[in-house]
């Protein structure tokens, strides 16, 4: 009889660890969707294995620790040496990965030849580049960029170090950036056969055509544009001005879910 209060009494205190996490957490998500990974590069840009990462530690780490230290023949201030011992332990776990996924938290999407590709924040911080400088292209986060190749020899050399010394690939390479609404006309050249992607896959045919019936506009009107990222690749969707209208969601990479 004993035994069964104890254990009942040691996953009442991890249950309850379980629903304070829980809150914590639920106020993670709402940051992450609302702020660093808005949608669609929640998907796109590691945000979902980021969630996962921080709900392993929040949700899983703290109340397992607590069901298995917890023992009510304790003292009360034995007990809360142990529960605070739990609550350090756990909070800095999930700070740390709170940090991680913040870092990586895509801050500029840029186009280079033919693709767009997300930049996270990281990339930027360890060129020593304040993330204010993106400022300069829109105040959206992330921005929409346009990145140019070099031209002279020694903003050839400079791109070439850059890559092999410095292993800065060439879509983060800030100093090549330029402003994205100028430069439409010529990433609209690259606008990809969207009928052949309808053809291909029922699911994204079906979010197209959502899109075209929201902005009453037939395919030859807007203009379907590559995003390649880590985990999943998006096709945006911008009108005739360069305004972002739509986004459909490719299948994820190497099974990824």
């Amino acid at each position: 009889m004993i035994f069964h209060h104890r254990i009942r009494t040691r996953f009442a205190a991890s249950g309850f660890h379980f629903l304070v996490s829980l809150s914590v957490f639920s106020l993670f998500v709402g940051i992450l969707l609302q702020f660093w990974y808005p949608n669609p590069y929640f998907s796109a840009s590691g945000g979902w294995q980021g969630l996962r990462l921080v709900a392993s530690v929040d949700l899983v780490l703290g109340p397992l620790i607590t069901l298995i230290i917890f023992n009510p023949k304790k003292s009360r201030r034995e007990l809360s040496m142990d529960i605070g011992l739990v609550v350090l332990l756990q909070m800095g776990a999930l700070l740390w990965g709170i940090k991680a996924v913040y870092e990586q938290r895509p801050v500029a999407v840029v186009f280079l030849d033919t693709s767009f590709y997300t930049v996270p924040a990281a990339a930027i911080d360890a060129q020593d580049i304040e993330l204010d400088n993106l400022d300069a292209f829109g105040d959206e986060r992330p921005v929409f960029v346009f990145s140019r190749r070099p031209e002279s020899a020694s903003e050839q050399e400079r791109f070439r170090l850059a890559i092999e010394e410095e292993r800065i690939p060439p879509h983060e390479q800030v100093w090549l950036y330029q402003p994205f609404a100028e430069h439409f006309e010529q990433v609209r050249r690259s606008s990809l056969d969207v009928e052949e992607i309808m053809n291909a896959n029922a699911e994204m045919k079906a979010a197209i055509e959502q899109v075209l019936v929201k902005e009453k506009a037939q395919v030859s009107d807007l203009v379907f544009l590559a995003l390649t990222s880590r985990y999943r690749n998006i096709l945006l969707i911008f009108d005739a001005q360069g305004d972002l209208v739509g986004t459909v969601n490719a299948p994820y990479k190497d099974g990824e879910v």
